[in-house]
């Protein structure tokens, strides 16, 4: 999402500052490495962040450093990577510039077992797995410090976000992970009932949302991202076969215990207010990711015989 949205501000004539981690590849920000600034660090040492965002009017915080599946290996690391840590830079907001926060929740998780569907931001939230949880704490924090010191925030809780440069090794990204997999030629994993939905927002309509809301002046703070129509994995292996152009093996695998049967949520607020709508079909953008993919493991294998 960041080098995806860093390319949009950069598009838009905006001095961009990235703050990442130590070492991170530069690679999906190569064609505009020159036209940000990057600072690396860690961050959950607040004295290094400072620096990054003194003097920033407008902050958004994309940082996570689990997934679902790994924050339940670990709830201590998940919170202490995540939650202490942002509660660690917030705290000297009163010592930047910043009048606005943007930060990247995740509508998937922070609602848990849906008592309605589509879920509207009014649903209960009642996470199921450590990522969720630290999640809505992070979200709390951000409401708690930008009242306390005057700082505009929105909270955005965007539903599955997939398409071209996604990370493929972490597990995390269906549809990304099993067109990876396929043109491998690794069997696809399926884990828990099939019928189970989801929503999928491709990175561009993530991108046009984020956008929507940085100079955002209205009162609402928290806002789903979603295409609001929800996809069984039945349907989604269907539409990659397709996109693909053969029948990829399937290896289907117990329910994890901490993914919730269905999700699908409603993004009438995010619209009502800043008239943004998804329009990214999902049919194109699984080709589109299938076509980035594909186009990555050749480049991989023509560097390899060189």
């Amino acid at each position: 999402m960041g080098s995806h949205i860093c390319r949009e501000l950069v598009a838009q004539g905006r001095t961009v500052r990235v703050f990442d981690k130590l070492y991170t590849s530069r690679e999906l920000i190569r064609d505009i490495e020159h036209d940000l600034e990057i600072v690396e660090g860690d961050i959950s040492c607040p004295s290094e962040v400072l620096p990054a965002i003194a003097d920033a009017d407008i902050l958004i915080h994309l940082v996570h450093t689990t997934r679902p599946g790994s924050s339940m290996e670990d709830p201590a690391f998940d919170i202490s990577s995540n939650v202490v840590a942002s509660a660690k830079w917030l705290m000297l907001l009163p010592k930047t510039k910043a009048r606005r926060i943007l930060f990247v929740s995740s509508g998937g998780t922070v609602y848990g077992i849906p008592q309605v569907m589509p879920i509207d931001e009014n649903h209960p939230t009642d996470p199921v797995c450590s990522y969720g949880i630290s999640k809505l704490a992070i979200e709390k924090y951000i409401s708690m410090y930008a009242s306390m010191f005057g700082v505009e925030f929105c909270l955005l809780r965007p539903s599955n976000v997939y398409g071209e440069g996604q990370r493929l090794n972490v597990g995390q990204g269906v549809i990304g992970v099993m067109a990876d997999r396929a043109l491998r030629g690794e069997p696809l994993e399926i884990w828990g009932a099939e019928d189970n939905l989801r929503d999928y927002l491709h990175i561009d309509d993530m991108v046009s949302a984020t956008m929507s809301l940085v100079d955002y002046s209205g009162p609402r703070r928290i806002f789903n991202v979603s295409s609001g129509e929800g996809h069984s994995v039945t349907e989604i292996v269907a539409m990659l076969t397709r996109a693909l152009g053969f029948s990829p093996q399937i290896v289907r695998k117990p329910d994890r215990g901490f993914d919730v049967p269905s999700n699908v949520l409603d993004s009438t607020r995010l619209t009502e207010e800043t008239g943004w709508r998804p329009i990214i079909d999902i049919t194109a953008g699984i080709k589109r990711t299938v076509d980035w993919i594909g186009s990555r493991l050749a480049n991989e294998e023509c560097k390899l015989h060189k």
